[in-house]
């Protein structure tokens, strides 16, 4: 294979038949893809997978009018795909372009049909064809760093109940809302003192989105209340394919920490992201040890050895004894995560968050809580801001994953910390969604005003009230609020003040008490 027989092949055009080029379009809507080129290696990919040669296309073949070039249907990668390519057509040194084109259009189209036929026996479910793709894949025994997860949201709106009533009190009539609708952030927020239903309406209107539109769910729960025994519980116990984790007892599979063959300036972002994360939970280190502490993480994404917090830890007391320091309070809480193995770097961020989880911390002590906390909103911001912008179709938006944080107030009032901030303020185009639990409008204080402005959706049981805490709710409602809103008088069990996108803000009975029914 020679330049000029490359730089030949990068001129070429390559066409998909009809069914193929609809079908495509149907993936870059489903998977979020920007580019026409990237569905057509997904199906090369597939066909190239089988034992045998696909047959020659008939010269009757209806032919899509838009062509991809050569350049852009290889890529980068040109070397590896016309490599296969070539040993798969056992072609000599007297092969043409044209034979090369001809192969690579029988595998197109081969493709094609391969996967629209796997995608019929998954019911039509993207999630499951992406897990059925993934089984195609080389045992290598090496993660595979898939460069976006699908955003497989259902094309058009997605209509939510705001719990298991969701009728107006007074007046009884049926509340429904479009989360997704143009121009209205996705993000909800749900607060409530204790025992007023604010997790269990949470909950409710988190599995309905799931199960709409299909996408993973990952559920921070520091109480430990959906989780036992390895297993997820409670209204979590119904949904498929779901990963249930006591953090302490079972570490979580995710490799947060970006690959060696990163660009280098993502390489030193996550790096200080990580050394922030950890400093939040630490006693005031200085500047030196700070600044060792990202040598210490960007050498361990660099060497290409053990990527994980045992790692991270020798690498920074080696750092701090080259330095003549002693070891300190980041050695500290780096002892504490790896004594109780809170991570284990097994699975790539694509393949960890193409999955719903249920994260359990209750056996971790506060701070370890918090920390494992940080470092999950870490690496699901990183990840989810890094993809393409999700699909619109009609106007709404596909979603991609959602995420849930119960006593979202120990993250909220840590101002330091900006993953949280960013997922909410930027996530929206990626097909992300937040959902956040609190006990009270004040958990809102430490946030600056355009943060709530990002929250579609506002749901308030009865709960304590500070007039700081209510100022930061003015801008998601549009108006001044008053404690009296807030309170017991105002709002009787299973009964929560609302707001909606698109509406003035009203009561809302959410779940009916068991003496009432």
């Amino acid at each position: 294979m020679n330049l000029e027989f490359k730089e030949q092949v990068w001129k070429a055009q390559f066409k998909s038949t009809e069914e193929s080029a609809a079908f495509e379009d149907k993936l870059r809507t489903a998977y979020g893809l920007t580019y026409r080129y990237e569905a057509a290696r997904l199906l090369i990919g597939r066909s190239l997978a089988e034992p045998s040669r696909p047959d020659p296309l008939p010269r009757d073949t209806k032919f899509n009018s838009r062509a991809i070039a050569g350049e852009n249907l290889f890529g980068a990668d040109d070397d590896l795909w016309l490599s296969a390519l070539i040993l798969d057509g056992q072609f000599g040194p007297d092969a043409t372009v044209d034979d090369l084109r001809a192969l690579t259009e029988a595998h197109w189209a081969r493709g094609y049909e391969l996967v629209r036929e796997e995608l019929v026996r998954c019911g039509g479910d993207e999630m499951k064809l992406v897990q059925r793709l993934a089984e195609w894949l080389p045992e290598s025994g090496v993660a595979i760093d898939a460069p976006f997860m699908p955003a497989s949201g259902v094309a058009g709106e997605i209509r939510l109940k705001v719990g298991s009533v969701s009728r107006t009190h007074p007046g009884d009539k049926p509340v429904d809302f479009v989360i997704n609708a143009p121009g209205v952030p996705p993000h909800l927020a749900l607060m409530g003192a204790i025992g007023r239903g604010k997790t269990t309406t949470g909950v409710q209107i988190a599995l309905e989105l799931v199960r709409q539109a299909r996408i993973p769910i990952l559920f921070i729960d520091p109480k430990g209340e959906f989780v036992a025994d390895g297993r997820p519980i409670g209204p979590f116990a119904g949904l498929s394919n779901i990963g249930a984790m006591e953090v302490g007892t079972d570490p979580l599979p995710l490799d947060f920490l970006p690959r060696a063959d990163t660009a280098p300036m993502k390489i030193a972002r996550a790096a200080m992201r990580l050394r922030d994360t950890l400093v939040l939970c630490c006693k005031s280190p200085g500047d030196l040890q700070r600044d060792l502490l990202r040598t210490a993480i960007e050498s361990v994404i660099n060497s290409g050895g053990d990527r994980n917090l045992e790692s991270i830890r020798e690498t920074y007391e080696n750092e701090l004894r080259a330095a003549g320091k002693e070891n300190d309070s980041i050695v500290s809480r780096l002892n504490e995560l790896t004594h109780l193995r809170c991570f284990d770097a097994k699975l790539q961020p694509a393949q960890f968050f193409s999955q719903s989880w249920v994260v359990s911390l209750k056996g971790l002590p506060e701070e370890l809580k918090r920390l494992v906390t940080l470092v999950l909103l870490d690496a699901v911001s990183a990840f989810l801001l890094d993809q393409p912008d999700s699909a619109v179709t009609g106007g709404f938006r596909s979603f991609r994953h959602l995420l849930v944080l119960d006593e979202a107030r120990k993250v909220l009032k840590e101002r330091r910390s900006e993953s949280l901030v960013d997922l909410v303020r930027q996530g929206r185009s990626k097909g992300s969604v937040v959902m956040l639990l609190s006990q009270d409008p004040s958990d809102f204080e430490g946030q600056t005003d355009d943060f709530t402005t990002q929250l579609g959706a506002v749901v308030a049981f009865a709960c304590n009230q500070s007039q700081r805490g209510l100022g930061s709710l003015q801008g998601v409602f549009n108006r001044k609020l008053q404690a009296s809103e807030f309170g017991d008088t105002y709002l009787p069990p299973g009964v929560a003040f609302v707001k909606l996108p698109g509406v003035q803000a009203e009561r809302i009975r959410c779940w009916q008490p068991e003496n009432s029914k």
